[in-house]
């Protein structure tokens, strides 16, 4: 078949003052009069020179099946009886010959066009291979945002060199339609992949297996949607976590199998391809990151989060689509070995390095000038300047101060000194469970009339998720809190309160080892192992008396 740029000089043309490109192809002379003309012409459908093409190389291909079918003395028939050419939707077997032309057709093209090009002129190669990377992702965004415009003059042709007469307000042709779409797709990604050196590269959607008579019965038979899939991997996974501690892990992999689910339609994981994966990731990469702060945007579709939520040019951080990629990545792989899938994992490939200070912003300490900021006036909720205040003077994690409860506020005896202490469990590491002393700066809670063991000390904060923690409350709050009082950078959080204690200890020369064991940190091996209880009581309120804020004026909360 000829090069796109043959077919483009030498059979397309637009008529004066009409934009849709027109194709004129002259009949061999050895055919004509079998034919019954001289000339073809036909409007591809499009003014876009990309898909007017694809429209042409359609109907050229099919002029070369008929008249090589006439030269062999064969007689070119319509697929359908002329007393079904006008009857409707067609049988499924001229829908699947529809598509495998489709297919076949543009994969020929582009072949041929790859192998010419390569041998004559490496740069233009390159340059020519990003170009279809692009395109390849221009066109799935518009299939994805069921715009299929491009691909309905391409159906009908192949259609009508059938015989079958065309209705496209019919629902079957706007299926037909989105197949021929997929077809294409999947041409595009094949050459791409060709181009990036796999050897003889396949085809992976179902659409294209389906009309190539690739499809074993049995794998086809393990197609469900991907919503299915997905719940089916979390009852695997959270059956092997039977016993250990709860955490948000299981809603963040809900929520990344929620998106995929709606971005992909829900269907079967069998074909997602790295060009599907590259769309999802490129329109992920654009979204509001704090949607999810919204309880009502979980309830949207797909298409109704990323009109209301996307495009934005501040999107999601680095850090939060490796997170996403990972849920896939782990997907694919179990599917794949319970025969939903075959080939390469299509979420490869997309991990973002992470590297501090280019596209990771860790946490940083709050200077003086800031808390001051943040507390002068007191926060209304005195739940709120609470928590804050335990964070400054202990370090402790959000959710760790949020969920105490009054059992957990203990008192030790050592030589005759009662040290009270928050005893801190179900932490997220095993070193996480600790003791914290209580500094004098807190005692305004050690005064105030303690409620059952098992009822919180901030009970407002309300508890959330599998897990039922009020961090994730708690933490709303206090960026809600932090925003009213001008601070919108990431990196001053709840979690920079540990970033100064921490700054403390060390410029106080406290040992890594000992404040390891306050902070929530593992120690070294052997001190870990050989003597597993630790610092006593004492050293560890020594320590906690080392944090002190000269610069502020520390509120001191009711008893």
């Amino acid at each position: 078949m000829a090069a796109t740029t043959t077919v483009l000089a030498r059979y397309m043309w637009k008529r004066p003052g009409i934009d849709i490109w027109q194709l004129r192809k002259p009949v061999p002379a050895d055919v004509q009069r079998a034919f019954g003309r001289k000339v073809v012409t036909r409007s591809l459908g499009s003014s876009d020179d990309r898909i007017a093409t694809i429209a042409a190389l359609a109907i050229l291909g099919d002029l070369e099946e008929q008249w090589n079918a006439l030269r062999s003395g064969t007689t070119i028939r319509p697929i359908l009886p002329a007393a079904l050419a006008t009857a409707g939707d067609p049988p499924e077997r001229v829908k699947l010959t529809v598509v495998r032309a489709a297919y076949e057709q543009v994969l020929g093209e582009l072949e041929a066009r790859d192998k010419a090009q390569f041998l004559s002129d490496r740069t233009a190669f390159d340059e020519s291979s990003e170009h279809r990377r692009k395109m390849a992702r221009e066109l799935n965004r518009e299939v994805r945002a069921g715009d299929l415009t491009r691909f309905i003059a391409v159906t009908d042709r192949l259609l009508a060199n059938r015989g079958v007469v065309v209705d496209q307000g019919s629902s079957w042709f706007n299926d037909l339609v989105q197949r021929v779409a997929t077809a294409v797709l999947d041409a595009l990604g094949v050459a791409i992949r060709g181009d990036e050196g796999m050897l003889d590269p396949k085809p992976t959607t179902l659409v294209v297996k389906e009309a190539l008579n690739l499809i074993e019965p049995a794998a086809a038979a393990k197609d469900i949607k991907f919503s299915d899939l997905a719940e089916a991997f979390m009852r695997q996974w959270l059956a092997g976590r039977s016993g250990a501690k709860e955490t948000n892990t299981e809603p963040q992999k809900r929520a990344t199998f929620r998106l995929f689910s709606g971005f992909f339609s829900d269907r079967p994981i069998r074909g997602v391809r790295p060009e599907d994966a590259a769309t999802f990731f490129d329109t992920l990469r654009l979204l509001d990151p704090s949607w999810a702060r919204s309880p009502a945007a979980r309830l949207l579709s797909w298409q109704q989060l990323i009109e209301r939520y996307g495009g934005r040019d501040r999107g999601l951080s680095d850090a939060t689509l490796n997170r996403h990629l990972q849920v896939l990545q782990e997907l694919w792989t179990w599917s794949k070995k319970r025969g939903h899938c075959e080939g390469e994992n299509p979420f490869h490939g997309f991990h973002n390095r992470l590297r501090p200070g280019y596209n990771v912003a860790p946490y940083v300490a709050w200077e003086d000038t800031e808390l001051r900021q943040l507390l002068e006036p007191t926060p209304k909720r005195s739940d709120l300047l609470e928590i804050i205040l335990v964070g400054m003077f202990t370090g402790m994690r959000l959710d760790e101060i949020a969920s105490l409860t009054w059992g957990q506020l203990q008192v030790a005896e050592e030589c005759g000194v009662s040290i009270p202490y928050f005893q801190v469990v179900d932490a997220k590491t095993p070193a996480g469970n600790r003791k914290v002393p209580v500094h004098s700066d807190l005692s305004w809670l050690l005064s105030r009339a303690r409620g059952a063991d098992q009822d919180r000390v901030w009970p407002t904060f309300n508890e959330e998720g599998r897990a039922k923690k009020p961090g994730a409350d708690a933490g709303r709050e206090f960026s809600r809190f932090k925003a009213a009082r001008g601070f919108s950078d990431r990196t001053k959080a709840f979690h920079s309160f540990r970033k100064n204690v921490t700054r403390m200890m060390e410029r106080a020369g406290v040992p890594e080892n000992d404040w390891a064991q306050i902070f929530g940190h593992e120690r070294g091996f052997t001190y870990r192992v050989y003597n597993p209880d630790g610092l006593h009581m004492r050293r560890r309120a020594e320590i906690i008396a080392l944090i002190e804020y000269p610069g502020i004026v520390v509120p001191h909360p009711a008893s």
